[in-house]
């Protein structure tokens, strides 16, 4: 049974943020099986790319003579959860299409193995990094 559907569009202002996306799951779940996904994974746009890499470069106070060479800039969006305001794990990793299990046991890497709680729940959609406009998606569903 589909407990989450969340769509939505950040920017730039978004970077180094954290949205909040509240739930509820059942007493009778077994398990929540969360699809995650944004795009675009890169910045498409060469010049503007260029930009936030020579920003980046004033901003550590460092040089380089082919800004090129860190192309291309890659968008950064993670999810972690938390349980009745407790703290479940996080997924940070890179891929911008994610399949994310949170379950007593073989939850993915980095979601702590327990039973699940009911109540309300918080998917986190951490924002490390938006260099141009991004549309996400977050589905989540509970298994019972």
């Amino acid at each position: 049974m589909n407990i989450l559907s969340a769509k939505g569009k950040i920017n730039e202002k978004n970077s180094k943020t954290n949205i909040s996306h509240k739930f509820f799951v059942s007493e009778s779940a077994k398990k929540l099986i969360v699809y995650f996904s944004y795009y675009p994974k890169n910045v498409e746009d060469a010049a503007h790319s260029l930009r936030l890499i020579d920003d980046g470069l004033k901003k550590y106070n460092t040089e380089s003579e082919h800004p090129s060479e860190f192309l291309p800039v890659r968008n950064l969006l993670t999810l972690s959860f938390d349980e009745n305001e407790k703290f479940r794990g996080a997924c940070h990793r890179h891929p911008n299409e994610q399949t994310i299990v949170v379950s007593s046991e073989n939850s993915t890497p980095g979601i702590i193995n327990k039973p699940l709680e009911s109540g309300e729940w918080n998917a986190v959609l951490n924002v490390h990094f938006a260099g141009c406009e991004i549309e996400y998606s977050i589905e989540i569903e509970e298994e019972i």
